[in-house]
């Protein structure tokens, strides 16, 4: 006979069936019951519950462990006797869309309340490297990762809702306001997150009138630059970085990229030339495996590949990539 035959079997002989019952809660899915029977297979947790002999403060201390750790540090330890049972909140949810070299991964959950043990060790070497503004090639670089490891962390990161992916942040990138942006007049709550978040100092905030202006001055054609100059944050106690960072987060704003597109054909060879003559030597080793596959350098203005994903993969700056499409009268820029 099974053991789990056996234990509803003796269940049913002696009385009603006792059972400590797990509830995992999920918004889409609801709630899902679970029967925790390792323990009463193994060491008759419940079979030979005994409240006179202290079988009674046992359990409510196990309960009372179980509601602590998992709303704490949303995962569970408990041991009886050699049975060790590991719980965690997880939540079923469809796979992360794949992780580029140009996504910046910020924190959208407090990383303090996550213990070291839970993440795996290059999680680990990774996790003090993202901190909304390194982008995926930058943090392997700096955490001496390989590249592909650092994307795997990452996805999984995204996937249990730890960490989001958002563009990288530049003084020549471009913004727009979306209709969500009228809620943040509205919403009383909104606008004092967003204070504190945006303010660059705790101790003095910014006016929310100085903030809404910034929001509302992001338009195509007008870069962060452009803003900073008109309204210069700093002596209004605004930083601009993170202002952007709770604007994209919230969905107050969006960014404008550009996507550069051959549109003479006779153009490509000449200007793939031209561009790998431009990069500097501190990216020789990307430069080796180029020109290992040349045949693929014309091919990143195709329109699909916006300029953050063609400066990680080619290692060179915006400027200089924007220098070369400017001097290029057969690439076209599409801005969306």
């Amino acid at each position: 006979m099974e053991d789990h035959e056996r234990f509803y079997e003796g269940c049913n002989r002696e009385g009603p069936l006792r059972c400590i019952f797990l509830c995992e809660f999920h918004h889409v899915a609801g709630p899902k019951i679970a029967c925790q029977m390792a323990m009463e297979v193994e060491n008759h947790f419940l079979s030979k519950y005994n409240q006179k002999a202290g079988d009674h403060g046992r359990l409510v201390r196990m309960l009372r462990q179980i509601l602590h750790d998992l709303n704490t540090h949303r995962m569970c330890t408990l041991t009886e006797g050699t049975t060790t049972t590991h719980l965690k909140v997880i939540r079923i949810s469809h796979d992360p869309e794949p992780v580029e070299d140009h996504h910046v991964p910020i924190f959208i959950q407090d990383q303090n309340t996550f213990r070291s043990e839970q993440w795996d060790l290059t999680t680990n070497q990774v996790l003090p490297y993202i901190d909304g503004f390194n982008h995926v090639a930058k943090i392997a670089a700096e955490a001496d990762v390989e590249n592909n490891l650092v994307k795997a962390c990452v996805q999984n990161l995204v996937y249990y809702g730890v960490v989001t992916l958002v563009p990288i942040f530049q003084y020549s990138n471009v913004y727009a306001a979306t209709p969500k942006l009228k809620l943040l007049a509205e919403d009383a709550d909104l606008q004092e997150r967003c204070l504190k978040f945006v303010s660059r100092s705790v101790r003095q905030l910014p006016l929310f009138r100085d903030v809404f202006r910034m929001y509302a001055g992001m338009n195509v054609g007008t870069t962060i630059r452009d803003l900073c100059i008109r309204f210069g944050p700093h002596p209004r106690q605004i930083n601009e970085r993170k202002l952007v960072q709770f604007g994209v987060l919230e969905g107050l704003i969006r960014r404008i990229h550009k996507f550069p597109v051959h549109i003479l054909a006779s153009e490509c060879s000449s200007s793939a030339s031209s561009l790998s003559q431009t990069r500097s030597q501190q990216y020789q080793p990307y430069q080796q495996r180029q020109e290992e596959r040349p045949q693929h350098i014309p091919m990143v203005f195709t329109g699909v590949s916006c300029e953050d994903e063609i400066c990680c993969s080619l290692g060179i700056s915006t400027l200089q990539l924007e220098e070369e499409l400017d001097q290029d009268p057969g690439i076209a820029v599409i801005w969306k």
